[in-house]
């Protein structure tokens, strides 16, 4: 969604008109779910997909026609290959697209955009609403009430992550990026931020070695930060919902980490190294006190099974095994208030 709203403040302040394209309902299979968007320009494409190919095509020609009427519109597309008339597309489903035009000239339309740009910037949890009559756009905050926008205050309760249709407007959750704490430096872990980055995670890099704590090593990391791995919360603000990384430079500094983090709860935790030191390391965590439970919930040895070797590798299993989990805890969001998507 960040490159959508940079689109859509570009188009505004270049006094340009564009449609917001938003599958609001989804039946069956289909190439992206509810909730996914795109935005589209004058001369086509500006951020964002609903799925590619034919589908994508014929929304790009809709909304650029809409670009003109400033008129919004609710269609359906058959992606069943059943009507022949339609897309002929063979994913055994369908979805409705919601086109909502944004006018330069409005300057509710602006607002939203710097309200939405700063929510996202900020990770701060909200909505997004939209009519499905006149495709009107309004941010809620987390309570429902209205932050910039046209409309009025909404219920939000059991949204879900992708999304859901409430009497005459659908309503979805701001894609939230998943806060992740990689403790440790090395060169795995410059390999992997990069990585974590372009998937949507916002990464917070911690060290205890100065010349391993350094920003130019991650320059996409949200925050890279020296630290003493002994008092780790007097540093960072340790979330429920963060996940966790641990490769440090030796067993001594997994052992001081997973002893203060296995004494509470995370969405994910995970440990690079043998199964030679993770036993020994585990040996030395059964005697602080740590449970056989806590223990098994790490993720360990860490990422995907794919025979990973070089530091480029092992940062695209460790990525794997993050969306893999992400991925679960969305699913387990829907019918729920999620706060981090």
């Amino acid at each position: 969604m960040e490159k959508i709203v940079k689109s859509i403040k570009e188009q505004i302040n270049s006094g340009k008109n564009a449609v917001l394209v938003t599958i609001v309902e989804q039946a069956g299979s289909a190439p992206r779910g509810q909730g996914t968007q795109m935005l589209v320009g004058d001369d086509g494409l500006l951020a964002g997909t609903v799925g590619g190919g034919a589908i994508e095509a014929r929304a790009i020609a809709k909304a650029r026609e809409l670009i003109k009427t400033q008129e919004a519109a609710l269609i359906s597309y058959d992606l069943s290959g059943a009507n022949k008339a339609d897309l002929g597309m063979v994913c055994g489903g369908g979805v409705s697209l919601l086109f909502a035009p944004l006018s330069a000239e409005d300057e509710a339309a602006c607002l939203l955009a710097d309200t939405l740009e700063q929510s996202l910037q900020n990770n701060i949890p909200g909505y997004l609403r939209q009519s499905l009559s006149d495709g009107s756009i309004s941010l809620l905050d987390e309570k429902g009430n209205v932050l910039a926008g046209k409309g009025t205050a909404a219920e939000v309760k059991d949204i879900g992550y992708s999304g859901k249709t409430q009497g005459d407007c659908f309503i979805m959750p701001i894609p939230l990026k998943q806060r992740v704490i990689l403790c440790g430096g090395g060169h795995v872990a410059q390999s992997l931020v990069p990585v974590l980055t372009g998937l949507d995670f916002r990464v917070t890099v911690v060290e205890s070695r100065r010349e391993f704590a350094r920003q130019e090593l991650f320059p996409t990391a949200e925050k890279v930060q020296l630290v003493d791995y002994t008092k780790l919360a007097q540093y960072i603000d340790l979330q429920a919902d963060d996940f966790i990384i641990i490769m440090t430079h030796g067993h001594i500094h997994d052992y001081i980490l997973q002893e203060q983090l296995l004494r509470d709860e995370y969405a994910y935790i995970g440990v690079m190294g043998s199964r030679r030191k993770i036993a020994a390391v585990n040996e030395k965590l059964t005697a602080a006190g740590i449970s056989k439970e806590a223990m098994e919930s790490v993720h360990t040895p860490i990422g995907v099974a794919i025979g990973a070797v070089t530091p480029a590798e092992i940062a695209i299993s460790v990525a794997a095994e993050c969306i893999a989990v992400r991925a679960q805890r969305r699913k387990m969001t829907e019918g729920s208030c999620p706060s981090t998507l």
